[in-house]
């Protein structure tokens, strides 16, 4: 399977984190779980709990000009949640 690479950017702080899985889509937990409190300092855990809940909304779109990446949106607390996935591996 091939090891993907998700980028979690909220409020100025990034997480990264990487899983071997079929595709990069479904998989939310390799970058929504267990994210830890100094890793975004902006998501409180109230915060973090609306992004467990809307991780599913929206679609990852290619990113223009760039092979293997992924990049969708998702709005929490009236601020933006980028999530990037990036195949890393074949």
């Amino acid at each position: 399977m091939p090891l993907y690479t998700y980028i979690v950017s909220y409020k100025g702080a990034s997480r990264v984190t990487q899983g071997s899985h079929s595709n990069f889509k479904g998989f939310i937990n390799t970058w929504c779980s267990d994210i830890p409190p100094e890793a975004l300092p902006g998501l409180t855990p109230k915060l973090y709990k609306e992004l467990v809940s809307k991780a599913y909304q929206g679609e990852f779109l290619a990113v223009p000009n760039i092979k293997n990446a992924w990049r969708k949106s998702i709005q929490v607390g009236g601020s933006e949640c980028t999530v990037i996935a990036v195949q890393t591996q074949p």
